[in-house]
């Protein structure tokens, strides 16, 4: 999309998390646009690492996730921009002009959601946990691995890790460490 404007110079592409860091530290580009999910590291903490050494870059996410806990993250991180992928080119462009101007832009989605967030802060997602999803997440949280976790409650391997992939969907976190810090913040573990 944007190798049509020649207001727009493309110095890198990532195609991982790693890769990106990689890329921003030796280009060190004035805008980067990033999406979520990434193989080998995520978006979100490739773009986490750089804030903390590239404060001078602004960020854009690019991503398919509406949920009000990734566009709070990426506002946490330091994103200056969110935008859906659907959008148009011409708002993207839009973007990149008022993000590397010093602006913020959120698609109007997004600035929904934002809107959403700050006039009931208070609602949180409630997010279904099954008891034995419970008792897995407890016992994660402990640091047992998932052999040990089948032992302790008599269950089958493969059964563990069908709980542990199904409350990594429904909490929307990619590893074990994450889920537990998000069960954590939303008061689910004991």
């Amino acid at each position: 999309m944007l190798d049509k404007n020649s207001r727009f110079e493309i110095v890198g592409e990532a195609e991982n998390g790693k890769e990106l860091i990689d890329l921003a530290m030796t280009l060190v580009p004035d805008v980067i646009l990033a999406d979520i999910n990434m193989p080998v590291m995520n978006g979100l903490k490739a773009l986490e690492h750089l804030a903390q050494h590239l404060p001078q870059v602004k960020f854009i996410i690019l991503s398919m996730h509406e949920e009000r806990e990734y566009i709070l993250d990426a506002l946490k991180i330091g994103a200056q921009g969110y935008l859906m992928k659907n959008i148009e080119r011409s708002e993207l462009e839009k973007a990149i002009v008022t993000v590397f101007e010093g602006g913020k832009y959120f698609s109007p989605k997004v600035a929904n959601i934002l809107a959403e967030s700050i006039s009931r802060p208070e609602q949180i997602e409630q997010i279904e946990i099954t008891p034995r999803e419970k008792e897995v997440l407890e016992l994660v949280s402990k640091g047992n691995s998932t052999k040990q976790i089948a032992d302790q409650l008599g269950i089958s391997i493969r059964t563990v890790e069908s709980h542990r992939i199904n409350m990594l969907k429904k909490m929307k976190v990619s590893n074990s460490a994450e889920l537990v810090k998000r069960a954590s913040e939303m008061k689910i573990l004991s």
